[in-house]
């Protein structure tokens, strides 16, 4: 992680769950010719633009206070991660078990490379992620995985 994101995380986060928030990332890279900070946040039943609004407003100031660009200017955006984000952390990994998961995988299992299966279980520590694909179990790398993310149903 980037210093600037380290110091970040540090000083804002008590304050964003104190409000009932938790951060799911925080990115600080150049967009359209200028620096963002950009701090995804989610919470259960998910984010609205107040929850965005809010988190803003409180860490607006410790963000000032602590100025972690060293002056240098900065776009600060607070964000929803998005339903359909890919899964990174255990935590997503977790909200996703026994749920139908779009898979891209890097080389071919068989004979499938893109498909839709219902999450059974990960273990982050080894790097395996177990999935039913047409009724059978699969067990799948994580190394080996280019994109995992949720399923939409509309």
């Amino acid at each position: 992680m980037s210093k600037v994101i380290d110091m970040v995380a540090t000083h804002i986060t008590k304050a964003v769950e104190d409000i009932g928030y938790e951060i799911v990332e925080i990115t600080y890279k150049k967009y359209l010719g200028d620096m963002n900070l950009t701090i995804y946040i989610d919470k259960d039943g998910g984010v609205d633009l107040n929850g965005c609004e809010l988190v803003h407003r409180t860490i607006d100031p410790i963000l000032d206070e602590i100025d972690p660009t060293s002056g240098e200017k900065y776009i600060l955006n607070v964000s929803s991660p998005g339903i359909d984000r890919p899964l990174k952390f255990e935590r997503d990994y977790r909200r996703n078990l026994d749920k139908e998961v779009n898979i891209s995988l890097f080389e071919k299992v068989g004979d499938i490379k893109k498909f839709v299966a219902i999450l059974r279980a990960f273990d982050l520590q080894t790097g395996i992620i177990k999935v039913e694909y047409k009724g059978k179990e699969l067990e799948l790398e994580i190394k080996n995985i280019a994109l995992i993310k949720p399923e939409l149903k509309f």
